[in-house]
């Protein structure tokens, strides 16, 4: 297979909001050194953005780490946060660049791969005339324009049957790819259009049919984000719910369920109470001037959410450490006046969440 002897990278590549969030993690940098590698590395392999080793197997985790001259440990960690992003998938052929083909020159692979094509083909056909030669050299007792015919007909045939079999392997390979794609969309679709009971709660064996027939309302995105930048100001506001963004947020109540995590509750209010806890918070906040980094992405991280239901980041009035620390603070409750009335206010904007989301579908 041909190389490819360039990649295309956007220029607006670091305005990515996966890019900025993948930046402020731990070893961010190298992450993203993973990530420019591995879209080299497919370029490189020119298989419309697998990756793997003479077109037959995959790299393995160690191979990459030798390649890369990274720590297998960093490797590791960078393959799972990008398939945890979903910029690459693993596949039984190898890793897979999603939407590779979106920002690489299709068109451009496609020539190289037809003109390594045409470059084999002709290869095949001197190695055949140079066999022709040497058996005419050789004397053989048949007559020349019979073994000739003979030895022409044998070659065509297998030039025949290597050709037929290069372009079954091309077409099974890109059969398996679309195939691969098919189905990611499939799931996709089928994320996007699933109740929250059989998806995000889960529907009970015991629950009755006219409890499952109350429970088919779709969540509803915009409310979700309303109810965030309303609840939420002093962190930075959202203004659309992308689908990776939809899929963190059911990634993340499918895991709060499976947890038993505020059993009795339904989403809006699960999501509300991170989103309120978020906001108490001087140090998520941002109003003790120690770190500036939460956000809406940020709280839809199953481990950060999980850390603040927690109440890892409480501060010490709401019975987390001092300042809002993330080393302190046990959760609990002060039972105070102050926060039977913010109980008060959080009940009204969850009534109010359920008003505006009546008529919103996933």
């Amino acid at each position: 297979m041909a190389e490819m002897q360039w990649i295309k990278l956007r220029i607006d590549m670091f305005d990515d909001e996966k890019i900025k969030i993948i930046q402020s993690m731990p070893e961010g940098d190298s992450i993203l050194v993973v990530w420019i590698r591995l879209i080299a590395l497919a370029g490189k392999c020119n298989t419309d953005g697998l990756v793997m080793i003479e077109d037959e197997f995959p790299f393995t985790d160690e191979m990459l780490a030798v390649i890369f001259n990274k720590p297998l440990a960093t490797v590791k960690f960078a393959l799972k946060t990008l398939e945890q992003f979903h910029m690459i998938e693993n596949t039984t052929k190898g890793i897979y660049i999603i939407n590779f083909s979106k920002h690489q020159n299709i068109e451009g692979m496609d020539k190289i791969r037809e003109q390594n094509r045409l470059r084999k083909r002709r290869e095949r056909e001197r190695k055949a005339a140079l066999l022709l030669e040497q058996k005419a050299s050789e004397g053989q007792e048949r007559p020349a324009a019979e073994t000739k015919d003979a030895d022409v007909t044998e070659t065509e045939g297998v030039l025949s049957d290597t050709s037929q079999g290069a372009q079954e392997m091309s077409r099974d390979q890109s059969r398996e790819v679309t195939q691969q794609r098919e189905d990611k969309e499939k799931e996709e679709e089928k994320d996007n259009n699933i109740s929250l009971d059989s998806d995000i709660a889960g529907e009970s064996a015991g629950m009755g049919e006219a409890q499952k027939g109350a429970a088919r309302k779709h969540l509803g995105y915009d409310a979700v984000m309303e109810d965030y930048n309303r609840t939420c100001p002093d962190l930075p506001q959202i203004r659309a719910v992308s689908e990776s963004r939809r899929r963190a947020v059911r990634g993340l109540l499918r895991e709060l369920e499976k947890l038993k995590i505020m059993q009795g509750t339904g989403p809006y209010e699960k999501l509300h109470k991170i989103f309120q806890m978020a906001q108490d918070s001087s140090f998520l906040s941002g109003r003790s001037g120690r770190w500036h980094g939460c956000s809406f992405d940020w709280l839809m991280n199953k481990t950060n959410a999980l850390k603040v239901l927690e109440g890892n980041y409480a501060d010490k009035g709401n019975g987390g450490g001092p300042g809002g620390s993330p080393e302190c603070g046990t959760g609990g409750q002060s039972g105070t006046a102050d926060n039977r009335e913010m109980d008060n206010t959080t009940l009204e904007a969850l009534e109010l969440l359920r008003k505006n989301s009546g008529a919103e579908d996933l």
